[in-house]
């Protein structure tokens, strides 16, 4: 590739990232979530204000019943606050499961979790353990418990250099509705995988910006 044109498509990314997390920055104080963030630790992952605002207007629209995140953190928190919206407004109240193989930051995310919305959480502290899928050195989480959620986010677990997949979501696919969202931060290695051995028909689309994958179950 032209090394001119290269260093300015990167140039364009990120102003187009910093125009979206500005504009996602804005409209989130605006409802009050940024608050939620307050009390994070120094050392944990700042939010991304784009992502955070993908994934609550995510939720407000899908109105899900159950939400399957791997990978706790900010994410966590905005979308029980979409999900506690939701009821306020009448909907089916809903409930998010989320995984994190790190202790620590299990006790993290439970913690952070405001009362008004601990009914719709549930934080659970799971090993991610090594495996083997079609010849490839992947991760499964042990105690993913038996749902169908309507809405999955794959942001976990953490990646070795010679683990860069995650199985589960192929793990859940025989039992998922069409019409199921599975939104996917970056990983784009493993975003491959899943497109390569899914068994049923889904939509893939992305964000060339923020590095977001997005699968919706076709049937």
């Amino acid at each position: 590739m032209n090394p001119v044109r290269n260093a300015a498509s990167r140039v364009y990314a990120g102003a187009g990232r910093a125009v979206l997390n500005w504009r996602a920055h804005r409209r989130m104080r605006e409802l009050g979530l940024t608050d939620l963030f307050a009390g994070r630790p120094r050392d944990a992952i700042p939010p991304v204000w784009a992502d955070l605002w993908f994934l609550y207007s995510a939720v407000r629209a899908k109105h899900p019943a159950m939400v399957l995140e791997f990978g706790s953190g900010c994410s966590t928190l905005v979308m029980a606050r979409a999900l506690a919206d939701n009821a306020r407004d009448g909907g089916a109240p809903g409930r998010i499961v989320s995984l994190e193989s790190d202790a620590r930051w299990a006790d993290v995310a439970a913690r952070d979790v405001p009362a008004a919305l601990r009914p719709y959480v549930s934080i659970v502290a799971s090993a991610a353990i090594p495996v083997d899928y079609d010849g490839t050195r992947a991760w499964r989480y042990r105690d993913v418990p038996p749902v169908a959620p309507e809405l999955v986010y794959l942001d976990g677990p953490e990646f070795t250099p010679d683990r860069k997949v995650a199985v589960d979501v192929l793990d859940l696919e025989s039992r998922l509705a069409p019409g199921t969202r599975v939104i996917v931060d970056g990983r784009g290695r493993n975003c491959d995988f899943l497109a390569g051995h899914f068994r049923r028909t889904w939509r893939r689309t992305g964000d060339r910006f923020l590095k977001r994958t997005v699968f919706e179950l076709d049937a």
